[in-house]
């Protein structure tokens, strides 16, 4: 599963169920793009290095972006800019989700449920376990 940045935003808040959320699944990744959006939201190099020993220790997959996917997140953004707002990190997130037929973990609806073959958990993060 591929989760996207406000997954460990809400987690870094200190939500119960996101920290479980992360903790609990297998075979975890992010896009590189979710590295990038996280990193401004340290407030130092001791939380970036915290944020770099989590995804070690949970071994996640940091997905790169290539041809292929920046191709298909232009796409994306051509359809879904003016109607739905979709930016190019969110772009880039779901063609990554989509290149690699992962699921991608989101609470962020209004710009995924539009993108055509993107397979979704959608998180709540008042969502009662």
């Amino acid at each position: 599963m591929i989760f996207d940045t406000n997954i460990f935003i809400y987690a870094d808040r200190g939500v119960l169920t996101a920290k479980e959320l992360i903790m609990n699944t297998h075979d975890r990744a992010i896009s590189a793009v979710t590295y990038m959006e996280y990193i401004p939201f340290c407030r130092n190099k001791k939380e970036l290095f915290a944020f770099e020993k989590l995804l070690d220790a949970l071994e996640f997959k940091i997905y790169d972006i290539d041809a292929v996917i920046s191709f298909q997140a232009r796409q994306m953004v051509k359809r879904f800019a003016l109607s739905h707002s979709i930016e190019m990190a969110d772009a880039l997130i779901a063609a990554t989700a989509i290149f690699y037929n992962e699921l991608l973990c989101t609470s962020n609806t209004k710009h995924f449920l539009q993108c055509d073959g993107l397979m979704l958990e959608i998180y709540s993060p008042l969502k009662v376990n």
